[in-house]
């Protein structure tokens, strides 16, 4: 089950614009985030909207998560954007050098009743030319 939000709506990520001339084209499949930290913003709209292909989709080729069946791994994606209210997104730092990238950022979570929030140093990999999601760093 996806989420829906008109395309005027203000982006989850919070990058000031409208839903529509932001994340959704990339949540939509009809192009490719042009940045690392265009591609964190999109994937933390995706938990917030429940955009689970995306999610997939946007994963390195050897994320661990890759080594799932697809079904659990869109199950468990499916039980993060149910149980989580995903509120707000800061991006702390991003670099980018070459076909690898860093972007550091604070995210607003509540789950359960709690707040859950967290801050991650994300590494993110060029692969075929389009951004992925390696995992967090230290």
């Amino acid at each position: 089950m996806t989420a829906r939000l008109g395309p005027s709506k203000p982006c989850p990520c919070q990058s000031n614009k409208t839903y529509g001339e932001c994340c959704r084209p990339f949540h939509r499949g009809e192009r490719e985030p042009g940045s690392a930290e265009a591609l964190m913003r999109s994937r933390f709209s995706a938990f917030a909207l429940s955009e689970i292909d995306h999610l997939v989709r946007t994963l390195a080729s050897d994320h661990e998560d890759r080594g799932a069946l697809e079904e659990a791994l869109r199950a468990s994606l499916r039980e993060v954007c149910r149980t989580g209210r995903f509120l707000g997104l800061r991006v702390l730092e991003s670099r980018e050098d070459g076909d690898t990238a860093i972007v550091r950022f604070h995210a607003r979570v509540f789950a359960g009743g709690a707040d859950r929030s967290f801050e991650e140093k994300s590494e993110f990999r060029r692969e075929a030319g389009a951004w992925r999601y390696v995992g967090a760093c230290a």
